[in-house]
Order: structure tokens, then sequence, then C-alpha cells
């Protein structure tokens, strides 16, 4: 009764009511503590801040001198891409468009270029940290959903060696290491351990990677980071990429090496049998504007040419590298795989669309992705 009085609650209250009252205030005391315990807290994505979520990024998009800076499709119906204004203010602004099934959502502006990734069926963008690091600010990721768009801040979590199924492997959030995205929980960290460079997992489940300090090393993984198998492929040069088809079987592997006139091609290898064997490349492009492509069949395709020369596509097959028809313009880079190849187009040194293709590369579509 005293506690009643305390809550200005008359002493001749009925005792029904007054049990009831007591209930009530019980519940509301138990829900405050447990609110207000990290554990309830922690299970909860961060709120995003207005200020911390910058403006929106419409006008990065639609500004007169906008390019698209990256490009993903999981799908031709869902996709996501990067944009840049370098015009206004005393730097360039970023931000991302994505698409799910005709339905399109535009990221807030950023301070540093979006990052856009794959994860299963769907298309996200990332806004890195603005120190290029997990230790500083913060990141965000921005996803379309059939609720609506949604931005959340990734949480950083410590650094470890080993990964999971569903989560996103990539070398482009923080330079020269390779981040773990995971989209269900909204977590980020830095995967320790072989690989540094230029992260693909296959349909298989095996994860392909390369390493080494002033050489190349092709590392592989089956149980995500467990246990490791490793292979040189260059002794003398760091520099390159990798591709890895569907299916695990067809991998190229190109080192490069540069001069005063660019990236120019020092070795470029292919295997089909899952990396057991490796045979040279004949006849590559002298320079590549990225990775080639690998196909299910054994072959790949690439952009590449002489140095300060319009891009050209090239396909390779029985061990050389050929130029391929119809190609409709300049691409800045080239992505997907038989079923669905896409990149941007350069037309007149500015990129504002992209073109696909359905038929491996026999004829193509243009559009903007914004």
């Amino acid at each position: 009764m005293e506690l009643l009085e305390r809550c200005g609650l008359p002493r001749s209250m009925p005792p029904i009511l007054v049990v009831g009252v007591l209930a009530a205030v019980t519940s509301i005391v138990v829900a405050v503590l447990h609110l207000s315990t990290p554990e309830a807290v922690a299970d909860k994505p961060p709120a995003v801040s207005p200020a911390v979520a910058g403006p929106p990024g419409t006008a990065v998009v639609t500004s007169a001198r906008a390019q698209v800076l990256s490009m993903t499709m999981a799908t031709r119906n869902r996709w996501a891409a990067g944009w840049s204004d370098c015009t206004t203010g005393p730097g360039c602004k970023y931000a991302a468009v994505i698409d799910r099934d005709g339905v399109r959502a535009t990221a807030p502006s950023w301070p540093v270029p979006y990052v856009t990734l794959q994860t299963g069926t769907e298309a996200i963008a990332v806004a890195p940290p603005l120190e290029g690091t997990l230790d500083g600010s913060a990141s965000m990721m921005f996803r379309l959903t059939y609720d609506g768009p949604q931005l959340t801040k990734l949480r950083y979590r410590v650094p470890t060696t080993t990964f999971s199924q569903g989560e996103v492997l990539s070398d482009q959030i923080v330079p020269g290491r390779i981040a773990v995205v995971n989209p269900q929980d909204s977590t980020v960290r830095i995967l320790q351990g072989r690989g540094t460079r230029s992260p693909i997992c296959d349909g298989t489940g095996r994860c392909w990677m390369l390493s080494g300090i002033g050489r190349t090393d092709i590392v592989w993984t089956d149980d995500g980071g467990k246990t490791w198998g490793a292979q040189s492929l260059d002794t003398r040069n760091q520099l390159g990429g990798l591709a890895v088809s569907p299916d695990g079987q067809t991998l190229v592997s190109t080192t490069v090496v540069v001069t005063g006139s660019g990236q120019q091609v020092a070795k470029m290898a292919i295997s089909t049998d899952r990396g057991n064997h490796w045979t040279p490349v004949q006849n590559p492009p002298a320079s590549l504007s990225t990775s080639p492509v690998a196909f299910d069949d054994g072959t790949a395709m690439m952009i590449g040419g002489a140095s300060g020369d319009r891009p050209r596509v090239y396909r390779i097959s029985e061990g050389a590298a050929k130029l391929n028809g119809g190609y409709p313009g300049d691409l800045a880079d080239l992505s997907g795989d038989q079923h669905l190849l896409y990149g941007p187009e350069v037309p007149k040194r500015r990129t504002t669309g992209v073109v696909l293709s359905t038929d491996n590369g026999a004829t193509w579509t243009k559009f903007a992705p914004r």
C-alpha cells in the first residue's frame, strides 16, 4: 500500500484494480531495464541519423557531369550502380542507384565512392569508411527490399581468419585488405589469412584469391578459410587479377607491370581443369582495362589493346586471344558470365550508360542505370 501511495493511488482502491496497476508498473520497469542492456541494443541495427547518412544522392546522379563508376548486376532486373559528380563544391560527391525488379532507389551522397556487390540474387551498395580503415568512421549499406529502400550502419567486428556461406568478400572497401560483409546482420570485418586481393567464390562454394608480395600466388579454400591450397603463378610480378567461371573449372590469371605508358600485360595464363594445369595465353592484348571474364565452356572475354588506343573486346579460345565481334562501343569495364555480360560504356570520355548482352556477346543492349 505504501508503493500505491507513492504512485499517487489511494488505499481505498479495489484489490483487483490494485493488482492490475502493480502488474502494469512492473511490466514497464522490466521493459525499460531490458532496453537499457547492451544485449538488447546489440540485436538491433544502429539507427542512421541524417547527418551520418548525408544529403540525398539524387543531385549527384542527375548532375550534368555525372558518371558511372561501378556496376553490379545480380540479374538483368536487379542491379546496383555507383555514380560520381566531380563538378560541384571543393571535392567529388558520390551516390548509388539500386534497381529491384523495376523499382529504383537512390542512396544518400557520400564523400568516397560506393562499392557495389552481389549477394545471392540481390545487388547492394556499400559506402566505405572515409579513412580507408575499419577503425575510423562509419560504413553504410544500402539495399532495396520488397519493404522499400534500407540504409543501415554497418557494425565493425574483430578481424577473423574464416567466413561463412552468404557473406560477401570484397577488396574494394578497405584498400589492400579483404573485407567480409554480412548483409543479414549488417556487419563488416577484415579477413586475415592467405589472400589479399581478387576474391571470387564460384558456384561450388570454393573461394579463390590472389596473394604474394613481389609475386603472385593463387590460393583457395573450400571450407571458409579453415584450410587453404596454394600455387605459384608468377614469381616476379604482383599486380594483376583473377577470373573464375561459375562452375570453377575455367580460371584466367593476369599479372601486369607498370610502365610510363600505363599497365602492360606481363603474363596471362588460362586453366580449364580447376587450376591443376595452366597454359600461357598466346597473343594477349598489350594492356588490360580490367580482369577477364571466365566462362564454363573453357573460354573467356576481356577488354584490352595497345596503351593509349581505343580498348577492344577479345575472346580467349584454344589458348589464344582474338578480337571479338559484336561490340557496341567503348567499354570501361566488363563483368558477368556467359548468361549476362555487362559493363559501363564511355562515349566521348564520359561514362553515363551501361551495355549488356544475354547471348555471350553477340548482341548488346544499352540502358542508363539511374
